[in-house]
């Protein structure tokens, strides 16, 4: 049978009809074949999909985007296929030269769709060439602090491990009150060499709820987490008992290590599946309730710190400065600040940092005095519940800017790893934040603060943040009595309003009159009809997999609603109520994997900035998300179906942000899309940042934070063509250009656009020869107002300038480095020394071949750079002169190290008059040759002498 298909039925330009109707013919007498080799591809096509989905099972690896959008592909083809078949059997028949046309126009479709199966076929074979056997970590490393400087919590840890190796116990029982630092010796536990080396499986399992609430999770939740940590098959298992026995199978005859942090009540490890000391393996459990505990169970209390600790403690975290070492009255403060803690390490936490906060400004003895009246003002710390007075006092104490944004975050479900981009959006949304655009500035200084008080923590991820349990427990608290009845927090394992129980039949009237509603991990059995939040501006259900459908009319009355998060929900479709939230500013799709397709009425949220669909089952945008004139930050997933997007992307002209996630291993593909959608971003006049997320990698392309613009694109042909960037440069004070092998030089219309910045880092562009160079701007000053150039780790770099200097150009530079530049020979030549009269720190290091740093021709004037300070030269092997006209009338300090070949100072008895610092190795200076034994005499004086190693 032949393997080449006719495809082309139709007659074509310049030929005969003669040959037009031969051709049509033979298609038509074709029609078997093609059928028959369509049949066969067809059966490899099922084959591929069969073995994919066998080896996912086998490998214990979940579908990405990439994978489900090819078996949807497939699943396509199928329906389409099945209607070709319905047609051949019709036709197979019949003649071949009176139904010749029919035939010819199924042969046709069944050749282009065999080329289409081909397609299929090569990327089902990629997709399961990517698949490896997935084996669970022995160990997932966790964030640990430091204890090895506090003997109580160390002496802890310590005793653990003693414990882990006595045969006799099963457990071992970690008990203390709130804040007492449980949980940072279980991280270290996690963490230690020793454990990693005794178990075969270390598996972290939080085992609390809402720290208000005194119950443990849910077995189910439980068991979903240990599902994933262990990449257990749980497909088939519909119940808690099957899930069980599955989780029993995969740890059965495996020596595991079970840490269970903040264990509330009586815990029924059998019900979740885990066999009891099978191999040796143990539990270790921190609890503050002294009636909880397991069989064969040792137990250890965690203690106050010592003075001694809790000072060490306090100084570490606070840094003291000199000064304050200087100043006993000081010091006396901060030792009555932390005997005020009592030992309790939270408490130190978050004295050292109202300290911390103090002392960045001010270390006079009225601002520590008054940070310590503070701290007396705290509750005492006699009663039962220390830490949630402490708590609820910091809480209290928050001004009017901060409260509200500390208080928001508590709606977050506990234990979150909340997204700070997110929350910063969420918090603007709610007009926390000044509308200007300086808002996301503002919003960055109030989480700062909030982090300074260790209100907010820092995440997992530099993108993320967290809020420690007991201060949301506080929050929540302050919250209620902030804002009333008119907010609503939920869980399934926190049945419970702020201001009592909430009935277990769902009723509408519970939404009524709320402004903030907090739903999380299936907390209602059911959503209710249209329900009566006239006041909602916030509104998250998150997790939520009771059901595949939001009642219709579920928007109806939320006419001021700003924020929908529905994170990770089951839901098939977005209700058509929808359509009336005019309001709406921010909406979250993220994590919803079956929802195929947003509604065109989507496009009636006219007020909508942000969107998140990435990880969603969404793979087209429809039309109507164009008219979102107000779309500031779109997020959204790439497969290698989903290009067609480019049409509505790209003409969204409000977008600011944009965040690609490309779920696919095909690395070519990869990179191929990243220059696709870099040449296309240019027309996003108002984009200030474009990420590029693949392969667990994070490309900034596009970056500005804090007025720094910070850039990475594949080719030179994207910086010297995009508008965007462009725009974006004539905004920001700083710009940085790093890791671009593609680029040899500043092209003229990106410098053109830089006559506002003021710093720019140029570091690993290992193809750049110059910085400037090619520039056709012969009437134009460039870097007017560049105060600093920094070029580091260049390996071809060999001047920084190349051609003309137009007058003007660099005129405010006042800081230059070179660091690491191989290629350079020389720093600064006449046309360039001449414009540096702003210069004041001048510093070249590493750069091996460099010979002289200042050449000059006896024309030019010896009283260039006016205003040099400092001088710093570091290991240059091949330096023999800095440089043999200057004056150095204003030069302050010299910095020599490792530069053999410089036997001599380019100063005379009348110049370098104002020297006060020079750092030099003695040997060094020592062998320096003078032609001038007096100037020596007058410069040892100013000598700060490194002795040899």
């Amino acid at each position: 049978m032949a393997e080449e298909v006719t495809t082309e039925v139709l007659p074509k330009t310049g030929e005969t009809v003669w040959d037009s109707i031969q051709r049509i013919t033979e298609a038509s007498i074709c029609m078997n074949d093609n059928h028959s080799l369509f049949e066969a591809k067809m059966k490899t096509l099922c084959a591929v999909r069969d073995d994919l989905k066998d080896r996912t099972l086998k490998y214990k690896s979940t579908k990405n985007r990439t994978m489900e959008d090819w078996f949807h592909r497939v699943i396509a083809v199928e329906k389409v296929v099945e209607g070709l078949e319905s047609q051949f059997t019709e036709k197979q028949e019949t003649s071949t030269w009176i139904h010749v046309l029919p035939r010819s126009k199924l042969s046709k479709q069944m050749a282009s769709m065999c080329l289409e199966i081909d397609e299929l076929v090569m990327e089902g074979t990629q997709l399961g060439d990517t698949l490896v056997h997935k084996v669970a970590d022995r160990v997932v490393k966790v964030t640990a602090p430091d204890i090895s400087y506090l003997p109580t919590l160390q002496h802890v840890l310590d005793s653990i491990l003693q414990d882990l190796s006595n045969d006799d116990l099963k457990a071992v029982r970690v008990i203390g009150m709130l804040g007492a630092g449980k949980t940072t010796i279980l991280q270290n536990l996690n963490n230690h060499e020793k454990v990693a080396s005794m178990y075969e499986r270390v598996i972290w399992l939080t085992v609390s709820g809402e720290e208000n609430n005194k119950e443990n999770l849910s077995i189910e939740m439980l068991q979903h987490v240990i599902v994933e940590r262990l990449i257990v098959d749980t497909e088939g298992a519909t119940d808690v008992y099957n899930v069980a026995r599955r989780i029993n199978k995969e740890l059965a005859g495996v020596k595991y290590l079970l840490l269970l942090d903040d264990v509330k009540a009586e815990l029924d490890l059998e019900a979740i599946g885990v066999p009891e000391g099978a191999k040796g393996s143990k539990i270790v459990m921190t609890t503050k309730y002294r009636h909880v505990r397991l069989p064969s169970c040792s137990s250890i209390e965690v203690k106050k710190l010592s003075q001694s600790e809790s000072w060490n403690m306090f100084h570490r975290l606070l840094f003291l400065p000199n000064d304050v070492k200087n100043k006993p009255q000081l010091e006396r403060m901060a030792h009555k600040a932390v005997s005020l803690c009592g030992g309790h390490p939270l408490m130190i936490k978050m004295a050292a940092r109202i300290f911390k906060s103090i002392e960045k400004h001010d270390l006079s003895e009225i601002s520590w005095s008054d940070a310590l009246q503070t701290l007396r003002r705290w509750p005492e710390k006699g009663n039962n519940e220390p830490m949630k007075d402490l708590l609820k006092f910091c809480c209290d104490h928050l001004d009017h800017e901060h409260k509200p944004c500390f208080l928001y975050s508590a709606l977050y479900p506990e234990d979150t790893e909340i997204s700070t981009d997110g929350l910063l959006e969420c918090w603007e949304a709610e007009n926390f934040l000044k509308s200007n655009d300086d808002a996301k500035i503002g919003g960055r200084n109030i989480l700062r603060h909030l982090k300074n008080l260790i209100l907010i923590e820092e995440g997992a991820t530099a993108r993320h943040v967290r809020m420690h349990k007991l201060i949301r427990a506080a929050a929540l608290n302050l919250l209620y009595e902030d804002r009333k009845d008119r907010c609503l927090v939920k869980t399934s394992e926190s049945p419970q309003n702020l201001n009592g129980a909430i009935p277990k039949r769902q009723c509408v009237d519970l939404w009524t009159d709320k402004e903030w509603i907090s739903l999380a991990n299936n907390s209602l059995d059911k959503l209710p009809d249209a329900p009566r939040s006239d006041q909602l501006s916030t509104l998250f259900v998150q997790k939520y997999t009771k059901n595949k459908k939001m009642p219709d009319s579920f928007f109806q009355h939320m006419p001021h609603l700003l924020v929908l998060d529905l994170y990770m929900t089951e839901i098939v479709t977005l209700p058509p109520s929808i359509y009336r939230l005019a309001n709406l500013k921010v909406l979250y799709l993220n994590g919803c994997n079956v929802l195929k397709e947003l509604p065109v009425y989507i496009g009636q949220l006219k007020s909508l900035e942000v969107l998140d669909i990435r990880g969603s089952g969404v793979s087209k945008l429809p039309h109507q998300v164009i008219g979102l004139t107000r779309m500031r930050r779109l997020l959204v997933s790439f497969t290698m179906s989903t290009q067609d997007n480019y049409d509505v992307i790209f003409k969204l002209s409000g977008l600011e942000e944009l965040i690609i996630d490309v779920d696919s291993e095909m690395e070519d593909w990869c990179n191929t899309l990243l220059e696709d959608v870099t040449e296309k971003v240019s027309t996003l006049q108002k984009l200030n940042s474009f990420q590029f997320r693949f392969n667990n990698l994070v490309i900034d392309v596009i970056q500005v934070v804090d007025d720094t613009l910070k850039i990475y694109l594949p080719k030179e042909r994207h910086l010297r063509k995009n508008e965007v960037i462009n725009s974006v440069l004539s905004k920001v004070h700083a710009f940085e250009l790093i890791n671009h092998n593609d680029i040899e030089y500043l092209s003229s219309n990106v410098i053109e656009s830089m006559d506002y910045v003021q710093g720019c880092l140029i570091q690993s562009c290992n193809n750049m020869t110059t910085i400037v160079g090619g520039c056709d701007l012969k009437n134009k000053s460039l870097f007017p107002n560049l105060e600093r150039l920094d070029a580091n780790n260049m390996l071809k770099l060999e001047r920084i300038w190349e051609g003309h200097v137009q007058v003007g150009s660099l005129s405010k530079l006042k800081t230059l480095v070179l660091c690491k530049c191989p290629m350079m020979t020389m720093i600064l030549c006449d046309a360039i020394v001449q414009e540096l009269h702003e210069l004041e720190c001048l510093e070249v290091q590493d750069c091996c071949r460099v010979e002289e740093i200042v050449v000059c021709s006896p024309n030019v004037s010896p009283y260039v750079m006016p205003k040099l300070r400092t001088l710093i030269l570091c290991n240059m092997p091949s330096l023999r002169k800095i440089s043999t006209r200057l004056d150095w009338t204003s030069l302050e300090s010299l910095k020599i190290e490792d530069c053999p070949t410089l036997k001599e100072l380019p100063f005379d008895r009348n110049s370098a008059m104002g020297i006060q610092s020079i750092e030099v190795n003695v040997d060094w200076w020592e062998a320096l040759q003078w032609s001038d034994s007096n100037v020596k005499n007058r410069l040892v004086s100013c000598c700060v002498f490194r002795q040899p190693e």
